[in-house]
């Protein structure tokens, strides 16, 4: 004989079903989180437009999420060592990484691309910048960085190296300190002072003049800078919660892939 579900079965049926339901549906959850990656990378400003590429493309084929952080590699440091997390740390000289393995913050580390030091001049500016002493001009007004910041240091050096091999005269060094109106704390305000016409000529990376800007600045490229080595090493942070996905990030980064998106936006690789 069928038996006839009372009101109180039908109830205690409907609530197993929905307790399973909601059971499947933490353990989905569950199973989604347990697969999602993330990795947070503290890069030097002259890297955001191809690390912002390279996220894009890591999430596509790792299903990682790249968190970034761009500013002058100093700041980054001075952050890390104040304790912010970070899993990755990219910079654009090795003077600030050397820093950080001197502190143990970073075991080893990797030299991924190499740049060129370069002018940007403001396309309305009617100063001629045919060589390194035509910065002494009177009229010339240069955006630096600061020396704590690579790309500053970078053109200090090659200043330096100039009076030191006497290149120019203590005079030109002097006119060319005088010139320099502004010191920025990363090489991306540099860029964006003399696109606003704040200055006549700025010293930046050759990967920072791009499709953003190019309609504004040219770049004077001097032999006074071949010399030089920007160098750009990178280095999993030795505190990370997350190591094996920052050995992916670094991983992907050298790998064929990555080396393309470098060499995409101007950067040099082996």
């Amino acid at each position: 004989m069928n038996k006839i579900l009372t009101r109180k079965s039908i109830k205690n049926i409907c609530i197993c079903m929905i307790i399973g339901m909601f059971s499947f549906g933490l353990n989905g959850c569950a199973a989604q989180k347990t697969n999602e990656k993330s990795v947070t990378v503290f890069a030097a400003a002259s890297l955001t437009e191809c690390f912002n590429e390279v996220g894009k493309e890591i999430k596509n084929d790792k299903n990682i999420d790249a968190v970034f952080n761009f500013a002058g590699s100093q700041s980054l440091v001075t952050s890390i060592e104040q304790g912010t997390k970070a899993d990755v740390f990219a910079s654009a000289n090795i003077k600030y990484m050397d820093k950080l393995k001197e502190e143990d913050y970073v075991s080893e580390s990797d030299i991924f691309a190499a740049n060129n030091l370069v002018l940007c001049k403001n396309k309305k500016s009617n100063v001629v910048i045919d060589k390194f002493e035509d910065l002494s001009k009177p009229e010339v007004k240069i955006i630096a960085g600061d020396k704590s910041v690579p790309v500053g240091n970078y053109f200090h050096k090659a200043l330096d190296s100039q009076l030191s091999d006497k290149k120019i005269s203590q005079d030109t060094y002097t006119n060319i300190m005088n010139n320099i109106k502004s010191n920025e704390l990363d090489v991306k305000s540099v860029v964006s002072k003399v696109a606003l016409g704040e200055g006549d000529i700025g010293i930046v990376y050759k990967t920072d003049i791009n499709e953003n800007n190019k309609q504004d600045l040219d770049i004077i490229e001097l032999k006074e800078f071949e010399n030089l080595k920007v160098q750009y090493p990178i280095g999993a942070i030795n505190k990370s919660e997350n190591s094996e996905v920052a050995k992916e990030f670094i991983d992907y980064l050298t790998s064929d892939k990555g080396k393309e998106i470098l060499k995409k936006y101007g950067f040099k690789v082996d």
